[in-house]
Parts: structure tokens; C-alpha cells; sequence
């Protein structure tokens, strides 16, 4: 197997995020992404724009195509409206859909369809960029001069980014990079030989096409269908040896092709006795608010009223490099002032002498603290507001209250929530996935069987090697009191990817 292709995502990781979206493109990277192929259009009034779509109908539900409304009038409509999850069969084909639209932006801060200066100053040194020209009715050879001008700008124009399209684009785009697509239908070594003749650097093919006697010359990206998130097992196993790249919507299903994650560390949480192997527990604060235990799930139980207060166990075990960490939830009451992590830190937890049946409340450390102990990226309940990412670039500040320390939370970030936080939704899942410095968060509940983004996040200042965190807290809020809570974890698994 071809473990060096190169994974090109299509709109972003838009299997799990609204397409063609700031968190599409950081989703791509934080699931592994290699690069991004983008469609660039124009709008009514000359502003290049990222849309693959030939009308706004699928994301942000209007009829209208990008060139019939201003760019001003594209940034209002909200590109996360249509979203919903999707689940994919065996032959990575869909399956089913979730009933909600949690990235509906009625209630939260809209996405929108980036500009293109915009994606190339975020992206154009983080990932390889295709850049696509779209312009449905009319000549997308007539948007390659101020595409051209715009990579240009961000010195982008020789390197980084590559121009896609057909011939007539090829011929109007000079001696910027560029990237030959096939026509449909076309097979794999005609493409090639056309790339290799208009002097590109590579060869896009749909997968349809693919078959034929390849040469040495431009590399071959194949690509998926308009309506596949990822190539069928069987036909990744055809092209993988020859293919330079693959294009698809999922990031995660192609890095699964190439290869499968490594199931390193289970823990159901069976019986009283915590695996002292994989987790050491402890709390936030010094009170007697809440309390940590292990009966068949770990849980911890926090008191109404009270003062902020919270506990978590804290993996002993160092995890190097990318990961993919899960762990299912039951939630009893999800309120304002309480919320829950899984969370990735990089201050070793130090703390082994507890003892099982009762753990001792003076082990109180900044690490089992929510939010606590930064750096860190966190995959998050939101009180009852929804899903997100938390993250904190900044250094471990610390606070002292009566003489207790306390995380200081004044660089820490948040993305907007995503989903379902109601009390009627109490179950259900967190992921964190981590790939170089970019962090994202997902979740799985009643709604969604498959996986929702809920946020990425860069988080350069976090070590190479980290440890995991199953946190919950409660917390005096606007002046009430705080609610009594309690939290269920079950089904840890951690991945090695």
C-alpha cells in the first residue's frame, strides 16, 4: 500500500462540516489533509469568492448562483443553513442522514463562503492549493488573470498553489502552476499525456476514467464522483500504487484507505477500581463539591450550590504525534455553569498515590481543572448550548484563591457552538483528532450516527507529546447559583494514526 499519497479535500472536510467553509478547510487540515482543491468563483461584483457549487441551493438554501449576488449579499446567507450529517456504507457511499442542521446559524454567529484572499492568507503556507475557476453559464478562462494576480499578491504565483481546469484555462493561465482536469470520462493516461503537452505539473482524472498505461510524467490526482466522499475500497486498491494523490470530500474515510488507525488503548471502565496502568484522577479544586469514582463508567458528580468545582482523570501515558481519542457520555443535566471535556494538555499529571476506594480530596491540581493547565485543545459540551472546540495558546498563568492556584482563563479561545446541548439530548459521544498543530473536535448524539465537526483549532504552542483529559466542572454564573450535575464516561479508545 501507498502510504505517501497525497489527500486533497474537495470543499474542505465537508462530510463532517458545512462545504467550502473556514471550518471545511481547517477540518481538512486537522483530519489530515495534504492539501485543498477549491473552487474559486466570481461574484456580481468582481470578487473572487470560494464556492464548488454551481448554485447556493445546497448550502446556504437560495437559488442564486455566486455571480447573481454581491459579495456583500453572499456573506450575509449563511453556508452552514442545508448541513447534515452523512453516513457512508462500507464502499464509502452514503447511507443515511442526520435529522438536525447543527450548523444552522439562525441562533449562532452564520458561516459564509470565504473570499479568496481571505483563503490564501490562512492557507497558502499551511496546505497545497488547487484552485479551481468556476463559472457556471459562462468561461472560467476569463477568472484566471485576477486569480492569477491574487496568488501573485500572496507570492503564491510560483509556487503553492496550482490553477485547475481544462485546456482553455491551461493556455490563459502562463507560467503559473497548474493542474490539468480531465474531461469526464477521459481515461488516466490520455489526461497525463494532455498535462504533459500543456506543461502542468498534474494530471486531475476522475475515477471513472481511470485505467490505461501511465507514464513518468506529471503526477495523477484521482478523483471521486460529484456525490462521493471517498473512493470504494476496491477501487483505492486499483489506482493506489499509481496515483500520486486522491480528491475526495472525506479526508478521514481516504487517511482509513491508506491507512487503518491503530487501536492502542481501550477502557470500558468495567467495576470500582481504576486502571492505575492508563489513568490517574484527582481535583480542581480543594472543596467538597464534587466527586470522582469509578462504578461501571467513570463518573463524577457535582453538588448544587457550592463554589466552582469540578475533577477528571488524566491519562499517565504520554501520546506522541497524530491521534484519535473517543469517549462516549451520558450527561444528567446539562445546564448553564457546567460543562465537559476530553481534552489534550501537556503538563504530565504527576499524581499515582490515590488510592481506589476513596480518592483523596487533597489531590488538587490545576491539571484535573476543565480549561485548566494550558496549552490545551478540547472537544467540549457547552453547557446547554451545544458542541465546540476550547482551546488556549498562551502559557499556564496561574490565579491564587485563598491560597489555592487556579487557572487563569484569560487567553482562552472558543469556537461558536454547534448542535444539540437541550436536556433531551443527554448521550452520546467526543472525539479529538490531532494532526501536526491543528486540533479538531467532533461529536456523535441522537441526532448524528456519524460524525459532526465541531470545531479546529492551530495549537502550535502544545508539545509533541501530550496527555488526555475526561474533565466536567460547575461553576457560579451571572450570579446563580450552580446546578448539581453528574457525568458519565464509558467506551475510551484512543488511535494511533
Amino acid at each position: 500500500m501507498n502510504e505517501d499519497l497525497l489527500i486533497y479535500a474537495l470543499g474542505g472536510e465537508s462530510l463532517a462540516a458545512p462545504s467550502d467553509t473556514m471550518p471545511a478547510y481547517w477540518g481538512a487540515l486537522g483530519a489530515g489533509a495534504d492539501g485543498l482543491l477549491v473552487g474559486v468563483q466570481r461574484t456580481s461584483d468582481g470578487v473572487l469568492v470560494c464556492c464548488s457549487q454551481d448554485s447556493l441551493e445546497p448550502t446556504t438554501g437560495d437559488g442564486r448562483s455566486v455571480g447573481e449576488v454581491t459579495a456583500g449579499e453572499l456573506a450575509r446567507l449563511d453556508a452552514g443553513a442545508r448541513f447534515r450529517s452523512t453516513e457512508l456504507d462500507s464502499d464509502n457511499r452514503p447511507s443515511g442522514r442526520g435529522d438536525d442542521t447543527p450548523w444552522d446559524g439562525s441562533r449562532q454567529i452564520p458561516l459564509y463562503h470565504p473570499r479568496l484572499d481571505e483563503l490564501l492568507l490562512t492557507f497558502g503556507r499551511r496546505a497545497h492549493l488547487l484552485l479551481e475557476p468556476l463559472a457556471p453559464g459562462g468561461d472560467p478562462a476569463e477568472l484566471v488573470e485576477p486569480l492569477v494576480a491574487a496568488l501573485r499578491r500572496f507570492g503564491l504565483d510560483t509556487g503553492g498553489a496550482l490553477i485547475v481546469g481544462g485546456r482553455g484555462v491551461m493556455e490563459r493561465a502562463g507560467d503559473a502552476g497548474r493542474a490539468y482536469r480531465a474531461a469526464a470520462g477521459e481515461a488516466a493516461a490520455d489526461a497525463q499525456r494532455v498535462a504533459d503537452e500543456l506543461g502542468c505539473e498534474a494530471a486531475i482524472v476522475g475515477a471513472a476514467g481511470w485505467g490505461g498505461d501511465l507514464s513518468d510524467g506529471p503526477a495523477l490526482l484521482v478523483a471521486g464522483g460529484p456525490d462521493d466522499y471517498a473512493l470504494s475500497p476496491a477501487l483505492f486498491a486499483e489506482v493506489a500504487e499509481q496515483a500520486s494523490g486522491l480528491v475526495a470530500r472525506s479526508v478521514d474515510s481516504c487517511r482509513a484507505l491508506i491507512r487503518e488507525p491503530v487501536p492502542a488503548v481501550t477502557d470500558d471502565f468495567a467495576g470500582t477500581s481504576l486502571d492505575r496502568s492508563k489513568w490517574v484522577a484527582g481535583y480542581s479544586k480543594a472543596n467538597q463539591d464534587t466527586v470522582i469514582r469509578q462504578q461501571d463508567g467513570l463518573h463524577i458528580e457535582i453538588k448544587e450550590g457550592g463554589e466552582y468545582s469540578g475533577a477528571a482523570a488524566l491519562t499517565v501515558y504520554a501520546i506522541p504525534g497524530p491521534f484519535d481519542a473517543r469517549i462516549d457520555f451520558e450527561v444528567e443535566n446539562p445546564h448553564q455553569g457546567t460543562t465537559f471535556e476530553l481534552a489534550a494538555i501537556q503538563v504530565d499529571p504527576g499524581y499515582h498515590h490515590m488510592d481506589n476506594s476513596d480518592l483523596d480530596k487533597k489531590s488538587v491540581n490545576l491539571t484535573f481543572d476543565v480549561h485548566g493547565a494550558p496549552p490545551y485543545a478540547s472537544s467540549e459540551r457547552d453547557e446547554n448550548d451545544g458542541f465546540r472546540i476550547g482551546w488556549n495558546n498562551g502559557p499556564a498563568v496561574t490565579e491564587f484563591s485563598r491560597g489555592f492556584p487556579q487557572s487563569s482563563n484569560i487567553y482562552n479561545k472558543y469556537s461558536r457552538d454547534v448542535g444539540d446541548g437541550a436536556a433531551d439530548n443527554p448521550a452520546g459521544s467526543l472525539r479529538l483528532v490531532r494532526h501536526g498543530a491543528v486540533f479538531n473536535a467532533y461529536y456523535r448524539d441522537r441526532h448524528n450516527r456519524a460524525w459532526v465537526l465541531s470545531g479546529s483549532a492551530s495549537v502550535p504552542t502544545l508539545a509533541d507529546e501530550v496527555f488526555l483529559r475526561l474533565g466536567a466542572k460547575h461553576w457560579p454564573k451571572g450570579g446563580r447559583t450552580p446546578p448539581r450535575n453528574a457525568f458519565h464516561f464509558t467506551d475510551f479508545r484512543l488511535f494511533l494514526i
